[in-house]
Formats: structure tokens, sequence, C-alpha cells
């Protein structure tokens, strides 16, 4: 699943009372597609509130694209737009589990299997069938899809049998000892993480994003990414033209192109260019962190990190949100300062903490705790 954008919200079912006063509430820095009037500073929403609940009580998935954004809660998927005050809500025969989408669709995986496109201009959603369509000797009946990621000009499915889709076509079948933990997408290009920590490239490759030294206008097939090799990868993101990994050491890797400064370099020989190969990241002037995860929007990449006395932080590189979306004054110049702190809302006592970014926007995400 694309990192860009996805988030997760679990509240205590048996307690919707404890739910009540522990709503689930996001905060939001960038491009707001609830509130498209307002500016770029971080503003809170309420999540029960836009949604008409009195309580958040089971899990809520949301995803963030370029022109969207999409909320599904158990049955039903809300859709808000950054263009249009118009809010769209379509409901389907069981629980959504998984969103992808790009600025002209959605991908929808219900817990029945289902893998559905939602249009949502048109307001219609239809069935994509095909598994098995492409028959080998292998029995493919009992084949489902367990990850989807979503790009501008790509939408891929992965398979409880290894198999790897190009939708709707198959692209390739894995090896029986590859697990795949994770699939995300840029607009052309796809990063596949497996279990034991390879990270596979594919698709579009003229800004470097595939990580194989190359400047190819396409690659069809999955590839190790080589010089990652030895160093096991824990996590990846992707959007637009750019890519990261993070290790199991807790270093940042990135490559792609560099054009808003969203790769974290500090050397200039890479600001405003093509980076092909995988490059190590310094953070905050040498200062020593551990990186947990790396979330990727279009020109910004976020980073959730832990200091060497145990705290917990979220750095930034790229775009300043703050001034690209101020309507009144927009900033629109790259930036190549490196990693900066990120303004985020004070924590409250019994809530965990998400951190994630949008293809236009970072987001907060405070949920309760339930033991």
């Amino acid at each position: 699943m694309r990192s860009l954008g996805l988030m997760l919200c679990k509240c205590n079912k048996t307690d919707i009372q404890t739910a009540c006063k522990m709503p689930c509430r996001m905060w939001i820095t960038g491009l707001n597609p609830f509130q498209a009037d307002t500016n770029a500073l971080l503003k809170e929403i309420d999540l029960p509130k836009l949604l008409n609940m009195n309580a958040i009580s089971s899990e809520i998935l949301v995803w963030f694209g370029p022109l969207y954004a999409f909320i599904a809660h158990e049955k039903t998927l809300y859709t808000f737009s950054v263009l249009m005050e118009q809010r769209k809500t379509l409901h389907f025969d069981a629980a959504i589990v998984s969103l992808a989408a790009n600025s002209k669709y959605c991908l929808v995986l219900l817990s029945s299997g289902r893998l559905l496109k939602y249009d949502p201009l048109e307001d219609h959603s239809s069935s994509l069938v095909f598994l098995g369509v492409e028959v080998e000797k292998d029995d493919h009946s009992n084949e489902s899809i367990t990850h989807i990621a979503c790009g501008e000009f790509v939408g891929v499915a992965c398979t409880s049998m290894n198999g790897v889709y190009n939708i709707p076509n198959k692209t390739a079948t894995l090896p029986k000892h590859v697990r795949i933990l994770k699939v995300v997408a840029g607009f052309e290009h796809c990063l596949l993480l497996t279990t034991n920590g390879d990270v596979y490239s594919w698709g579009g490759g003229l800004r470097g994003q595939l990580g194989n030294g190359e400047i190819v206008a396409a690659q069809d097939h999955p590839q190790l990414v080589a010089a990652l090799a030895g160093v096991k990868i824990v996590d990846i993101s992707a959007e637009g033209w750019h890519s990261a990994a993070v290790s199991s050491f807790g270093d940042l890797y990135t490559w792609g192109w560099n054009n808003q400064g969203q790769l974290g370099l500090s050397d200039q020989k890479h600001h405003g260019r093509v980076v092909s190969l995988p490059q190590l990241v310094t953070m905050l002037d040498g200062e020593e962190v551990t990186v947990e995860k790396v979330h990727c929007g279009v020109g910004h990449t976020v980073v959730e990190v832990t200091t060497l006395d145990g705290a917990r932080n979220a750095l930034v590189v790229g775009w300043d949100l703050k001034k690209r979306f101020d309507y009144e004054q927009a900033v629109v110049a790259p930036t190549f300062a490196g990693f900066r702190q990120l303004d985020q809302p004070e924590k409250e006592a019994g809530v965990s903490v998400v951190v994630g970014a949008g293809a236009n926007q970072i987001y907060f995400l405070h949920q309760s705790r339930f033991e």
C-alpha cells in the first residue's frame, strides 16, 4: 500500500462510551481537502463530526490523493474533493480493508476479496476481475489479493500466491520463499518490500526513481534494487518521482528526482538533480537519530525518528507546506535546507500518535489507547 497517505484508526468496539469521550482526531498541514478555504496552517479535523458519527468505534482507513481524500469506515466510503465542497458517500456489501488512489480513481479492496475501482467524478464503481484469467499449471482458485498500490499511471495488486499484477495484467510471480510485506507507488513506478528486507522496483524510471543506477523509460518486471543488497530494509515509501527506504539500523536511503529537495541530500551536487542510486541521508546537521518510518508526498518526505534519549519526533524535508499552500502568499521555490522539525499538535495522555504524508499534506492522527 502506498505510504503517502494511508492511516488506520482503531477504537475498542466493546467500549462505545469510552470511544465517545476519546474520539479519533486528526490534524492536517498543507492542502486541506476537508476545508479547502482554509490556509495551510496546522488544522484540527474532528473525524466523528466530519462523518456525522457520535464516535468511531471500529477501524477507519484514510487516503490522501492529489485531488481527493477518501475515508473508509466499515462498509462505507466517504469522498472529499479539494476542488468542490460536495461530499460523496458510497456503500459496499462488505467491509473495506484497503485503499489506494490517484487523481482519477480509488482502488477499494473488500474483506470478501473483491477489488473495485471507484471514479469519484462519475460517482461510479466497477469490479476488477483478473485473477485466474491467465491460466497456469498451478491451481489459482484460492488466490486472493493481499496488497494494492496506485500511482497516476499504474495500479498494482499483489496476491497470496506471490502474483504481481499491473492491473489487469500479470507482471511476475515471485519465488515461493518470498513474502510480500508492503507495496507502494509513485506517479509511474512501484516498490515492493519483502519480509526478509529486500526491495524490488519496476515501472517508469526516467527520473532515477527505480534506484538501479540507470535512466530508463520503463522496467516491465520487478527487479531487486541491487544497491540495497546486504541492507535489511524495514520500510519503504514512494510518491511523485522519488523513493525512500529505512534500514533495520535506522538509516534512511532516498533516490529519484530531487527537484524540490525531497531527497534530503545535503551535497549540492544532488540539488535539483536526478539521483538514480539510493543515497544514505544525514539528519539535522549530523545529529544521531534512529529513523523508524518514512512517508513520501509529491514534493516532501516525512520521517518518524527516535533520538538518543528515547524521544519520538517527526522531521520533514522538501516542500514547506505552510508556505506552498498559503492562498494569500504562496511560495513555490524548492527547499534544499535539509530535514527540519515538524510543528505538531500537543500529545494527549492515553493516546497514540500516527504521522503520515499525503500527496500535498502531512497529517497527525491521535487515537485512543485501549487495554
